[in-house]
């Protein structure tokens, strides 16, 4: 199965550095990324494979030439992302037999596992991850806070009450609340909102705090 030629796909590594020119912390979008490829976006990957004899590893050619589907399997056993950006999980942490290692944001996959056909370790890499643009775009947006786009709703805060609420973040963040501006929105919005209503209120809030925050800092660094 080759990816469809008509789609335009984004790196794991270009997606990264949109979230760090985004501002967006890196962590929350490497959840984010893994989230979504639990259900159901579809990556994609360079694939190499290698048995492991008299402890080398010997290449199983051909070498696949074009990108193919990553297993779904990987993103729901790889671990949640740790702070360095890394997911990993392994049978045995003393003495691993089997494990899965992904570097979220150089794209690189590892995996160790045992074939029981030929009853030896083959080890799969997929390298040059990638994801459809549609669905990366979709998701920075959703991590930036952005509504969708609805006619003639503007982006942000849109009333009195949600205005108050982006200061009442400024306030937080002066006084040191070093979270994301989603997890602060979360506790910001309106009680009495539930289900969509209360989705879209967040990423409202979200997208206000984001541009509040960056006024401020360039005002600030203006004012040095």
């Amino acid at each position: 199965m080759r990816r469809p030629a008509s789609a335009t796909w984004v790196h794991f590594s270009e997606f990264f550095e949109s979230v760090a020119r985004s501002g967006i912390d890196d962590l929350e979008a490497a959840d984010a990324l893994r989230s979504a490829l639990q259900n159901g976006v579809g990556a994609m990957g360079y694939r190499r494979q290698f048995t492991i004899g008299s402890d080398e590893l010997v290449e199983r050619l051909p070498r696949d030439l074009h990108a193919i589907p990553v297993p779904p399997s990987i993103w729901n056993d790889c671990g949640d992302p740790k702070g360095n950006l890394t997911s990993q999980w392994q049978d045995d942490p003393e003495e691993a037999e089997c494990w899965i290692l992904v570097d979220w944001v150089s794209g690189f996959i590892e995996t160790l596992d045992w074939e029981f056909t030929n009853f030896e370790h083959l080890r799969t890499n997929y390298g040059a991850l990638q994801i459809p643009k549609k669905d990366a775009d979709r998701i920075l947006g959703e991590l930036s806070g952005k509504p969708k786009k609805r006619p003639g709703r503007p982006p942000g805060p849109s009333t009195d009450f949600e205005r108050r609420q982006v200061s009442r973040a400024l306030e937080m963040i002066s006084a040191g609340d070093t979270r994301p501006p989603s997890a602060i929105a979360n506790d910001l919005t309106d009680e009495a909102l539930t289900g969509r209503a209360l989705e879209a209120q967040k990423q409202r809030l979200t997208y206000g705090i984001r541009q509040a925050s960056y006024r401020a800092a360039k005002n600030s660094a203006k004012n040095k």
